[in-house]
């Protein structure tokens, strides 16, 4: 059995159709022969095949004004092709460009889909299906595996009713998007996956795959409960749950790490039952669920982390929270500052590039005088510091793992650093050898992994105790203005006045003096 005839004809039989058979220009045409006599039959198809497919073509020139019982009404066949291709699959096939198109030759005569109402035909890279509500349409590559694993037209997605859509990617063409009864498939660099319903309807208001959550990266998941589904998105580490009591809502980033820390929707939480939202300027988020509400840290509050390399974005609001009790600011003004100075004084790289070029460590002219040098860590380029204790030494707050350290600078043939750059202090030598003289004395103290306050001289921060390499520096040089007779304290190294010191803000000081 075979779809009904269209009711235009086939582009193959008038003229200016979008496809007609044609023969190699340089064949000559020798009566008896056959055209797989004259012209090379494309790979995948015999001799025979193609000399079947000619007989099949011939059979639709009319005869004696009727038509050739060898070729169904309303058919068309493609040399070397000795299959029918026919109705609105046929029509399809040819508006794509018939063999010239992506699909190349047809592989298989029209099927009947299990359901006993649609049909397929299949070609040499994918099927083109039909059926009445839907017409007909090619499903191919990534989009035919998705829908496969899903159980192609009888399973959630049904039939296709678009042919694949390019996405308005904002860079370049990159995903495509094609449209189910049940569904859409979405697909991009070669992973493609469904969203449906209620999830799709949300992801659609949160901007699709230009919003928050970017591409679907699985398809529809039942819950464990039989009652929810979700997907998984690209961005955030995004989700959107539904159940049918509570509707589809996107969970994502720190409020989702809480929840999967409690067990998702089988936890004391249970299903969300809102949006996320912020209520003091992205400081912190939060979200209801149907027994409770979850905050965590907001996107400025975890972009201060990532600029603070170390910490993270818990740890970065539980410093405001110790800072706020002491009364010197809210949590969401130490935040707020905090976030202008670290981007004043940080670069986020596109990369992980150790920005500079590879140069030996000048002699510096003499103990006291400071060094800064281009450093990357996680992707922020952020600097080091170092002050000399001699012309052969230096101290230094190095990491995490090694904390203050004395430094060989001669050692191994030389150090090499990243574009260095030699300072020294404009201020007295009683200054400059105390500044030395509290450096020496910080050595083997831990290493302090908060930028964001870390203007403590004696390094006794509870909450972040020791020294980064930027507040070993400014310490050691106002201590000293602290202890020397007519300095009162008034030499401070970091300029901008902000809660923490930085690299950077040493090497921008107007106390320090770089060499010619």
């Amino acid at each position: 059995m075979v779809m009904p005839a269209p009711t235009t004809s086939s582009p193959a039989a008038v003229p200016g159709g979008k496809w007609k058979p044609t023969q190699n220009p340089k064949s000559k045409i020798v009566p008896g022969q056959m055209r797989s006599d004259r012209e090379k039959v494309p790979g995948g198809f015999s001799k025979a095949d193609a000399d079947k497919a000619e007989t099949m073509e011939a059979a639709l020139q009319p005869q004696s004004g009727m038509m050739s019982p060898m070729v169904a009404p309303g058919c068309q066949v493609y040399w070397p092709s000795p299959y029918e291709v026919c109705g609105a699959i046929r029509d399809k096939y040819n508006s794509l460009g018939g063999p010239n198109s992506f699909l190349l030759w047809p592989t298989s005569n029209e099927l009947v889909n299990p359901d006993g109402f649609g049909r397929r035909s299949v070609f040499q890279n994918g099927p083109i299906y039909w059926s009445a509500s839907s017409g007909a349409h090619p499903v191919v590559n990534h989009f035919f595996a998705c829908w496969q694993r899903n159980g192609w037209e009888a399973g959630v997605l049904g039939y296709p009713t678009t042919d694949e859509i390019v996405n308005p990617d904002p860079v370049a063409p990159i995903g495509r998007r094609q449209v189910f009864q049940g569904g859409t498939i979405y697909w991009k660099l070669n992973e493609a996956y469904y969203v449906a319903g209620a999830i799709r309807d949300k992801w659609g208001q949160t901007g699709w795959e230009q919003g928050f959550l970017g591409y679907p990266m699985s398809d529809e998941i039942k819950l464990p409960d039989g009652r929810g589904r979700m997907n998984r998105f690209e961005k955030g580490n995004g989700v959107i749950y539904w159940s049918p009591t509570t509707g589809a809502w996107p969970v994502i980033g720190p409020i989702l790490e809480k929840w999967a820390a409690a067990g998702y929707e089988r936890s004391s939480f249970g299903y969300p039952i809102g949006d996320q939202v912020s209520r003091d300027g992205d400081v912190t988020v939060e979200q209801n669920f149907e027994h409770g509400t979850i905050t965590a840290p907001g996107p400025k509050t975890a972009e201060l982390a990532q600029l603070s390399v170390y910490l993270t974005a818990n740890d970065v609001l539980a410093l405001a929270q110790r800072i706020a009790q002491t009364g010197s600011a809210t949590v969401v003004d130490f935040i707020e500052d905090a976030l202008d100075e670290a981007r004043r004084s940080m670069i986020i790289l596109a990369g992980d590039p150790n920005p500079g070029q590879d140069t030996p460590l000048p002699e510096p002219r003499g103990a006291g005088d400071i060094f800064f040098s281009e450093a990357a860590t996680y992707r922020v380029s952020h600097g080091h510091n170092g002050i000399f204790i001699s012309k052969t030494h230096s101290v230094e707050a190095l990491n995490p793992e090694k904390g203050v350290r004395e430094v060989d600078n001669t050692a191994d043939g030389g150090r090499i650093m990243k574009s260095p750059q030699m300072m020294w202090v404009n201020t007295s030598s009683g200054v400059r050898a105390k500044a030395v003289e509290f450096a020496q004395n910080r050595v083997g103290f831990p290493y302090n992994s908060n930028f964001l306050s870390n203007k403590d001289i004696q390094g006794n921060d509870p909450g972040s105790p020791g020294y980064n390499c930027s507040s070993l520096v400014w310490a050691s040089f106002k201590w000293a203005s602290v202890n020397t007779p007519g300095w009162n304290g008034d030499l401070d190294l970091n300029g901008d006045g902000g809660w923490g010191v930085y690299p950077r803000d040493i090497l921008k000081s107007s106390w320090v003096t770089k060499y010619p």
